[in-house]
């Protein structure tokens, strides 16, 4: 070996800049893994502000795993977004006669479809209840048999929605959530957001809602801008 060589200043500036390499790596690989955890946190947050600041007054309460009774509809209607597959379900808890269990008986989760299968179910976290969470809920009428249960998602204030339970001739509990669709009475079925791609932070380019004409059972949409 020429140690003159191994000791001289070219060869020793030459180490010197593959160490600084090697530690601006670690460093963005420990950063990237950081980045990736926290995502879709930075997402929900976002989504949450540019949809509207009224999100922020309103707080939920504490997130549970869902858990199906046998009354219980799953899905009413649903939230999905454009940077993946997955989406936000809103159901509601019920009892043995239809009608609501409680004022805060819709309860909503995330239906992951984008590693399926098999398709995942969970609560959200906290900072997804800024950009899904329910601003107002109560039951404004029930019999023995059907129930009207009102909300307001905090995405649309200015929209509330009822949410229409029965009891069919077998048995079964059904739901309808209704609301008004580009002016008319609709059937709500889902939401759509659309967001613009940028280095972490989304923005939200327009919502579509989509339904039911209750009185012809057309398909109807409105889409709105942020």
């Amino acid at each position: 070996m020429n140690f003159a060589l191994e000791r001289s200043a070219p060869v020793r500036r030459m180490r010197r800049r593959r160490m600084r390499c090697l530690r601006v790596r670690r460093v963005w690989l420990r950063l990237s893994g950081s980045m990736a955890m926290h995502r879709r946190w930075i997402r929900a947050y976002v989504l949450g502000a540019l949809l509207g600041p009224a999100f922020l007054r309103a707080s939920d309460a504490g997130a549970e795993q869902p858990a199906f009774s046998h009354f219980d509809i799953p899905t009413v209607f649903y939230i999905s977004k454009s940077d993946d597959h997955n989406r936000v379900d809103y159901g509601i808890h019920l009892d043995s006669q239809c009608v609501p269990t409680k004022d805060e008986a819709v309860f909503q989760y995330w239906r992951e479809f984008e590693k399926s299968p098999p398709v995942r179910v969970h609560a959200l976290n906290a900072f997804d209840y800024i950009a899904y969470g329910i601003s107002e809920q109560r039951t404004l009428r029930k019999t023995a048999s059907d129930a009207v249960h009102f909300m307001r998602l905090r995405q649309f204030q200015k929209t509330p929605i009822d949410i229409i339970t029965t009891r069919n001739v077998g048995g079964r509990c059904a739901s309808q959530a209704r609301t008004t669709i580009n002016g008319k009475e609709s059937e709500l079925t889902s939401v759509y957001v659309n967001l613009g791609k940028r280095f972490l932070i989304p923005s939200v380019e327009f919502v579509d809602v989509f339904g039911k004409d209750l009185q012809t059972g057309q398909n109807v949409s409105e889409r709105i801008r942020k």
